[in-house]
């Protein structure tokens, strides 16, 4: 696919983008339902456990991620990561020193 593809019916739109730069895999992806400001990755951003404190050295996928959000200006609200729990972008921006 190229750097992004779209999906879309009467209801909803899915944005499927390419998550650039990633250290974890060079192919990856995630999903963006823009109405409902849905983010939805895989093996990218895991959540820690809640009230963790964020690590001393953030992790490159997690900090990429992010970048990525930043670059395509999605307005995420929360985030589905599929190995982990929905969690609010805060929880993210938390976890990398932001």
């Amino acid at each position: 696919m190229d750097a992004k593809h779209l999906l879309s019916d009467n209801a909803r739109t899915l944005e499927i983008h390419h998550i650039q730069g990633n250290p974890h895999n060079s192919g990856i992806i995630m999903a963006w339902l823009p109405k409902e400001k849905l983010l939805v990755e895989v093996d990218v951003y895991t959540p820690l456990a809640p009230n963790a404190p964020p690590p001393a050295n953030p992790n490159p996928a997690m900090v990429n991620l992010y970048e990525n959000i930043q670059r395509l200006n999605l307005d995420v609200n929360q985030i589905a990561p599929l190995h982990g729990r929905l969690v609010a972008i805060a929880e993210l921006k938390k976890t990398i020193g932001k």
